[in-house]
């Protein structure tokens, strides 16, 4: 009986441990990474939610009408970490990030760089285990 135990005790630790691995959707299987893009607009919400933070943008078309933005970045203890912070979002001024779309061709993206107003610039792209939010020099 002992042995038995013993047996099916490194199985159960593989899927333990692996399993919250598991739950992370790939960046890859959503976005399209070869059809970089520019967005830029006015930021008019942000949710600063587990296990992604979300920015809202309005962007003007090239039709002149205004399309809102759904875009994913990094998790908000990550983007903490490396120093950025909700009070870096000013909802009244103009930013630009460079986004991956998704492959349906809607407003829904994933935030590789987002420019400030100010000009600085960070990495808010969802990358393990380096650290988002990084000022890109």
């Amino acid at each position: 009986m002992k042995r038995h135990k013993t047996f099916l005790l490194p199985p159960f630790l593989v899927v333990l441990f692996a399993a919250p691995l598991l739950g992370h959707h790939s960046v890859a299987a959503t976005f399209d990474a070869s059809k970089a893009m520019t967005v830029q607009g006015t930021i008019t919400k942000v949710e600063w939610n587990n296990p992604h933070v979300w920015i809202y943008m309005n962007v003007t078309g090239a039709d002149g009408a205004i399309h809102v933005w759904r875009i994913q970045v990094a998790a908000p203890g990550a983007l903490g970490k490396a120093g950025f912070e909700k009070s870096l979002i000013d909802l009244s001024k103009s930013f630009s990030i460079v986004v991956w779309p998704a492959f349906d061709g809607s407003q829904y993206a994933n935030g590789r760089t987002l420019t400030l107003s100010d000009g600085r610039t960070f990495d808010v792209s969802d990358k393990w285990p380096q650290a988002p939010g990084s000022p890109v020099r």
